[in-house]
């Protein structure tokens, strides 16, 4: 399901969208919220841990803001369509919710098509361990090995 989209401001708030409705609310810290927290933990110097347990109890309406807003971008670009899938015709990965990008005629995933946040050094078959693949059934934790 496509149930999360991360564009990443450098800001700390979200955006929830009703994609029946169309409706849509930001979700914000109180600008001065770090600031209030020691009122809610006088006893503690260190501002981490006053923020920790204040945000604990503070009412909502102190600790964040709620704002209705209206999308720039339509609820169908921001979710696509369910089933809707395209391979990229230079690194051949699948790309999902209407993603890919035309080039030269060419087929692309964003990342073949702009570039990226990462650089290739070569690809790793990662599979389970022996062991781990053996006790499937245990509760450890499988361990991850690369041939």
């Amino acid at each position: 399901h496509r149930t999360l989209r991360v564009e990443d401001y450098g800001k700390i708030a979200a955006t929830f969208i009703d994609v029946k409705s169309e409706q849509a609310y930001r979700i914000a810290p109180q600008l001065d919220v770090r600031e209030r927290a020691y009122a809610y933990a006088p006893g503690e110097s260190r501002h981490y841990f006053a923020q920790l347990q204040a945000y604990q109890v503070m009412p909502a309406h102190e600790l964040l803001t709620v704002q209705q807003v209206d999308l720039t971008t339509s609820v169908a670009a921001i979710v696509s369509r369910p089933i809707v899938r395209a391979s990229c015709e230079r690194c051949g990965e699948e790309i999902i919710n209407e993603r890919e990008i035309v080039v030269a005629g060419q087929l692309l995933c964003k990342w073949c098509a702009e570039g990226g946040y990462y650089r290739s050094h070569r690809s790793l078959d990662c599979h389970l361990n022996r062991d781990a693949r053996s006790n499937a059934n245990d509760t450890r934790t499988n361990s991850i090995a690369a041939d």
